[in-house]
Parts: structure tokens; C-alpha cells; sequence
């Protein structure tokens, strides 16, 4: 079964939030059948939008992860709205492209200690100012 990862950002006016999920997003694209960014709002692609995209290039499952630090409204309602997933859900089905395609929605960055390396390498950086 072809597979794509939707890696969903929040959006922006500045550019800055699109260009690191799309940098994400190019880093991904060798291991997956089909990799896209989008976005819940502000800017384009939009999530609708690139669910179809995915459709259309024939998967049968989406993985969509949320580039965010840790929950909240938009994570927990808009998007799981925004997908068709009721509050709570992580699994479901979609209608994309005329056909029934498998959707599990991933969780946020939360409290993953790998985060405290970068934190730490942050906390260097700004000490050398």
C-alpha cells in the first residue's frame, strides 16, 4: 500500500513557518511514496488540498503529522476538524479522489527528550553572545 506523510504546519504571514515545514517535508521525500506540507491557515497548500494531492497520486493510507511543540486548540479541534476526525480520534477514514483512504493523525512534539539537545545547544548559542 502506497503511503504519504502530510507534515501540517500552523501558517504564517512571515515566511519563516512555511520554509522549515517545507525544509522538513524535502528531507522526508526519498522514504515515502508521497510527502507535502500544509497548512491550517494563512498559507497554501491548505490541508483539503493537499489530501486530495495525495489521493490523486494513489495512496491508500496518509500519515498527517502536526509540526507543533505540544497541544492545543488547534491540535486537539481545528484539524482533527479540518481531517474529519471527531476530538480524540487518531484513526479514520477519508473520502479523497473518489476513493476510501486510511487516515491516522500523529501527535505533536510534545515532552520528547531528544527536544533538550537542540534546547541545550540554544542555551550554548545564546551564552556565547
Amino acid at each position: 500500500m502506497k503511503t504519504a506523510v502530510l507534515l501540517v504546519g500552523h501558517g504564517s504571514k512571515e515566511p519563516y513557518n512555511k520554509e522549515t515545514i517545507e525544509f522538513f517535508s524535502s528531507k522526508l521525500k526519498d522514504k515515502y511514496d508521497f510527502v507535502a506540507s500544509a497548512f491550517m491557515q494563512i498559507n497554501e497548500p491548505t490541508i483539503p488540498e493537499m489530501l486530495e494531492k495525495a489521493a490523486d497520486a494513489g495512496v491508500g493510507k496518509i500519515l498527517v503529522v502536526p509540526v507543533f511543540l505540544s497541544k492545543g486548540i488547534h491540535i486537539d479541534c481545528d484539524i482533527p476538524g479540518i481531517l474529519g476526525l471527531k476530538r480524540g480520534e487518531r484513526k479514520g477514514k477519508i473520502t479523497a479522489g473518489g476513493r476510501e483512504i486510511t487516515l491516522v493523525y500523529g501527535e505533536p512534539f510534545g515532552k520528547d527528550l531528544r527536544l533538550l539537545e537542540i534546547i541545550k545547544d540554544r542555551i550554548a548559542s545564546a551564552e556565547m553572545q
